[in-house]
């Protein structure tokens, strides 16, 4: 019996077929893998909390530094900075002679974008590792911002307390105060908008890899200098964050943000500091 080639026409619509099937399928396999690397991150700052959890016992209840050498040009090496003051708890990812982070401290939705030296989570410094550089403990005199900050500039954090890093105790709502997430190495909160409104945006540092936006982020000293990749970065719209109880969830990228921080996509959803501060709301 002979056997029927397929014809032009069968061809065509076979690859059709192909086609719409690939179209339709793409993206949903894109989302899983998306998931699944937002997954990672959950995983990865869940590990990181605990870090954090684990360091304050052995230094009297108090959280690290951002960095150990404030002050000085190796301020940011990152044998000083605050990965690697916790990495003892961890063990994982932290390269203090190359400077590189990867493992846990490789979120993997941003470090596709970034150098191997660069921090794709973010501490909140302001509130846990010591404000400034006012922290500082060589022997030069400490920046002017360290001391007569007003309240109405400053809120919470015109307190001098704030100067060094929090004591656990000190923590009004641990449940509720973000210690760690998505971003770029030092997170500062939203009083930023009111204390610094010439700053350029990218100095939130709050990142929303996990559901990447348009760009690009704008604030009170318009839009932000930072293009991109990295524009994309801030303007994201999903954002992993650790609490001080080291629990770790899934929040709107903007309702980390003062209402003064906007994008195409969002504007932000706080006009105080809830969530960043010590002692927020109480």
């Amino acid at each position: 019996m002979k056997r029927r080639a397929f014809t032009l026409i069968e061809l065509l619509v076979v690859i059709a077929i192909i086609a719409i099937l690939a179209a339709i399928l793409f993206p949903v396999f894109a989302k899983a893998k998306n998931a699944a690397k937002q997954t990672q991150t959950v995983s990865n700052v869940k590990n990181i909390a605990l870090g954090f959890q684990l360091y304050l016992p052995d230094y009297d209840d108090t959280y690290p530094l951002w960095s150990a050498a404030m002050g000085l040009t190796t301020t940011f090496n990152l044998e000083f900075m605050y990965p690697n003051l916790v990495n003892p708890y961890i063990k994982n990812g932290v390269n203090a002679t190359t400077g590189e982070l990867q493992g846990i401290w490789a979120s993997p939705n941003s470090k596709t974008y970034l150098s191997n030296i660069s921090n794709t989570y973010a501490y909140n410094h302001w509130t846990l590792g010591g404000f400034s550089s006012c922290a500082r403990q060589v022997g030069f005199p400490l920046p002017a911002i360290c001391t007569g900050r007003s309240q109405a500039t400053y809120a919470e954090f015109a307190d001098e307390s704030y100067n060094f890093p929090a004591n656990a105790t000190s923590i009004a709502s641990v449940a509720e105060t973000i210690v760690i997430h998505d971003g770029a190495q030092l997170s500062r909160p939203p009083q930023y908008a009111i204390a610094f409104p010439t700053g350029d945006a990218q100095f939130i540092g709050v990142w929303g890899p996990h559901d990447l936006g348009r760009g690009p982020l704008s604030g009170p000293a318009g839009i932000s200098t930072r293009t991109g990749a990295i524009a994309r970065l801030q303007a994201g719209k999903k954002t992993v964050v650790g609490y001080a109880d080291s629990h770790v969830k899934v929040v709107a990228s903007s309702s980390l943000y003062h209402n003064l921080y906007s994008t195409p996509d969002w504007r932000g959803g706080l006009n105080d500091n809830k969530g960043w501060s010590r002692d927020w709301g109480y």
